[in-house]
């Protein structure tokens, strides 16, 4: 709430709130008092009073008294008053600094009330359909040339849109979640019956040197450079892991920092996946989504039986912990198993 004090009272006031508060050496003729809620002054709040364009004409910090100084700009008559949550706008016409003092808060025009919040939360609005402009007028640019990265994995929808987005994962995420379900009916897989099969058994594997370079690699040097290149080469020729891979590594990002075109192509590789029931698509997927560990952990066992190398790596490795020797036995086949997946091409 704000109150306009008459300025031929500002002398007095002066004498116990110092004209300091001013930009500058010229003092301030006039002030408002602000108020936290009606009838209590707005004590110890920092404001500015400046030009509707942006030069500060008077700072300073609101006492008991709840004032905030103001003065006249020549040839200015829009200015702003803002404290840490609120920015009002006001008319102050030339005339109004001349009037007496009784007539001045009636020249005294209020244009504009906002909460700093409410701006703060449409600038960000603005801000992010701005972005998403920008990035659908790339993915449509994008999808005309089809020759991103992951261009191997077919034609993308010529125009982007969210809701169709929205409603692709949805349906393959659906998919996804009734192949789990299916598996882990009656309790999941029996680990003591665990049998290794290579890689080569759940499909092609061109180029597997590149996965074996890819998967050694540190954490820094993923998703970039010649490495990531050559496992973008071998996913191309078809190699599942390299795919699972890349997956993988979209899949970690935060959907913000995804490209339309890199969105878009996650939920094809997560459709090639599930076509061909890749395990380490279910686990990585469920681990996103299931809360209960218990669940989870049929899971990881599930995947380990389906040929996942990294699920046979965890489960293997928390087999070896079990005072069952055909559980820990089972363990230590799946170690062997992901190790040799590990090691050259099958």
């Amino acid at each position: 709430m704000l109150k306009l004090i008459p300025g031929s009272t500002l002398l007095t006031l002066s004498l116990l709130s110092p004209l300091c508060h001013a930009a500058d050496d010229s003092p301030a003729t006039h002030y408002l008092t602000l108020y936290a809620i009606p009838g209590v002054p707005l004590d110890d709040d920092p404001y500015t009073w400046s030009t509707a364009g942006g030069k500060q004409l008077t700072k300073g910090v609101t006492k008991a008294d709840g004032h905030a100084y103001l003065k006249r700009e020549e040839g200015e008559e829009s200015y702003v008053l803002e404290t840490v949550s609120m920015r009002w706008t006001f008319l102050v016409p030339a005339r109004c600094w001349q009037e007496t003092p009784a007539a001045f808060q009636a020249c005294l025009k209020l244009k504009q009330r906002a909460n700093l919040y409410d701006i703060e939360q449409d600038a960000t609005k603005q801000a992010r359909e701005k972005d998403q402009q920008v990035k659908a007028a790339a993915y449509v640019l994008a999808a005309r040339a089809n020759d991103d990265a992951l261009a191997w994995l077919g034609k993308l929808p010529p125009q982007w849109s969210m809701q169709e987005h929205a409603k692709r994962l949805l349906s393959i995420g659906d998919k996804i979640e009734r192949h789990i379900a299916s598996g882990l009916r009656q309790g999941g897989p029996d680990v003591r019956q665990f049998v290794c099969k290579a890689p080569t058994a759940y499909g092609a594997l061109p180029q597997q040197q590149a996965v074996l370079a890819y998967q050694l690699q540190p954490p820094p040097e993923l998703h970039a450079g010649a490495v990531w290149d050559q496992l973008l080469a071998a996913a191309a020729q078809g190699n599942w892991m390299a795919r699972l891979e890349v997956y993988y590594a979209l899949a970690e990002r935060k959907v913000s920092e995804l490209s339309y075109v890199e969105q878009a192509r996650l939920v094809q590789l997560m459709e090639w996946l599930h076509q061909r029931e890749i395990a380490g698509l279910y686990s990585f997927f469920s681990a996103r989504i299931v809360g209960d560990s218990a669940t989870q952990d049929r899971l990881e066992r599930l995947a380990a039986m389906q040929g996942s190398v990294m699920d046979q790596s965890a489960v293997g490795t928390l087999l070896q912990d079990e005072d069952d020797p055909a559980l820990k036995a089972a363990g230590k086949r799946m170690l062997d198993c992901a190790a040799a997946a590990m090691q050259s091409p099958r």
